[in-house]
């Protein structure tokens, strides 16, 4: 039995050899290969050798290497969607700054310290990496550039490309990977931790002292009232927080809990430990939290969302319009800080909140394992939580009730506020209708 194999071959338009003859004669190279020795710019010693393509990893360049990341990020959840942009965005930059075309066999330690020395004089809101001129030594620290916490990111995207370009066995330079910017990495500590005097003014200030009587200009969404107060008492990120359904607030075994979960619409979670349950806090209820889900409740059902104002962006998930609410967006608009005398230059987000949380239940004495546990954090490196049952629903909220911030909440109430939404009914556009749950 014989094998055929058909080729196909593309003849100039005005080709002037008779293509019987043409396929004749490439037949008979193919069924005597020893031929191909006559013909020019072929050695017989090519022409002996087996004929293979070259390898794919001795032709990638930086720019073929940085898409093949991405993808593979991006394909096993390595990055969600708005973390893909930003680092894509960024590698981007870098393999720019270094030479999309260059092959990765060329990579060396240069190119370290030379995006080493271009960050020190990249610009906040320049999309690109500047290359570097010795004149600009002086000007290292001028306002505007980015902060030590992107410098890191840059430059440790840079070293996680090199170990994905190893790890797909691309051939690199010479690369001496100890090679490390000064100063350490800075933690997440950056997000400042608001203490009782600036608590009181957050919650002094004019969401919840404005009266019905008084003129007022600002939109009094619902989501300007209990994002503050939910960030506070349940230490939950701001975004899983702006994502919630009036489904996920219910009772379990009598107690009152948020859940917190990606099983809905455009819902989504940082990590699997993010999964969990958050008994709610009595400051919540005594200031109307569930009165609240209940009206959302009769609004859409449980497939409602508690803040359908907020419009779901990809990128960004349902947290942005919150974010710029509260911190701001530039010198002319310095959100709901600057009405509480603070600012995000000092450090303060949305995010503060969830620090404060961990902060104050640390101060009351409850154990790092159950923090965790009510954050939303990984127990992996804890060997003992692996022992015996986890912390039950009752156990947290007995420590969640310890929470204590030293603030007069008692003026308010979501009654009173209601009073002001009913003077701004355009506070009440639905940006999200009611989605059923996957």
């Amino acid at each position: 039995m014989s094998c055929t194999n058909t080729l196909t071959f593309t003849v100039p338009q005005h080709n002037t050899l008779d293509p019987l003859t043409l396929a004749a004669t490439i037949q008979a190279l193919l069924n005597n290969p020893q031929h191909l020795s006559t013909l020019p710019g072929l050695s017989r010693s090519d022409a002996s050798a087996p004929q293979s393509s070259p390898a794919p990893s001795q032709q990638v360049t930086l720019q073929h290497a940085a898409n093949a990341m991405v993808r593979e990020h991006a394909a096993l959840g390595q990055w969600e969607y708005g973390s893909t942009y930003k680092y894509r965005s960024q590698l981007q930059q870098i393999i720019n700054l270094l030479g999309p075309d260059r092959l990765t066999t060329s990579l060396c330690t240069s190119d370290l310290t030379n995006l080493k020395d271009a960050l020190k004089f990249k610009s906040k809101n320049s999309l690109s990496l500047p290359e570097v001129d010795p004149s600009w030594v002086h000007d290292a620290n001028i306002e505007g550039n980015i902060g030590g916490e992107t410098i890191h990111r840059y430059f440790n995207l840079l070293k996680r490309f090199i170990v994905f370009c190893q790890e797909s066995k691309y051939p690199l330079g010479q690369i001496d990977m100890s090679v490390k910017l000064a100063g350490q990495y800075p933690s997440t500590a950056h997000y400042a931790t608001f203490d009782p005097t600036e608590l009181d003014a957050i919650f002094t200030s004019r969401v919840y002292t404005t009266e019905p009587t008084e003129r007022f200009r600002w939109t009094p969404y619902s989501y300007c009232f209990w994002l503050p107060l939910l960030g506070v008492f349940t230490g939950a990120r701001p975004g899983e927080l702006c994502q919630l359904y009036a489904g996920d607030v219910f009772e379990e075994s009598g107690i009152p809990v948020i859940r917190i979960t990606d099983r809905g619409h455009q819902q989504r979670l940082k990590t699997d430990a993010s999964a969990r349950h958050v008994p709610i806090h009595p400051q919540l209820i005594d200031s109307g939290f569930l009165e609240f889900v209940a009206m959302r409740r009769r609004e859409g059902g449980r497939f409602q969302p508690l803040f359908p104002e907020l419009p779901y962006d990809r990128r960004h998930g349902h947290a942005r319009a919150a974010s710029r609410w509260f911190s701001g967006q530039g010198v002319n608009d310095l959100g709901y800080l600057g009405a509480c005398g603070l600012s995000k230059g000092m450090g303060y987000c949305l995010y503060s909140f969830r620090h404060t949380f961990v902060d104050r239940l640390r101060k009351a004495g409850v154990q790092e394992m159950m923090i965790k546990t009510l954050v939303g954090h990984t127990l992996e490196d804890d060997v003992t939580i692996n022992y015996g049952q986890n912390f039950s629903l009752a156990q947290r909220q007995e420590k969640l009730a310890q929470l204590r911030l030293d603030v007069d909440f008692s003026h308010i109430t979501w009654e009173n506020y209601q009073r002001l939404q009913r003077l701004k009914p355009h506070c009440q556009k639905n940006r999200r209708a009611a989605t059923p749950r996957r």
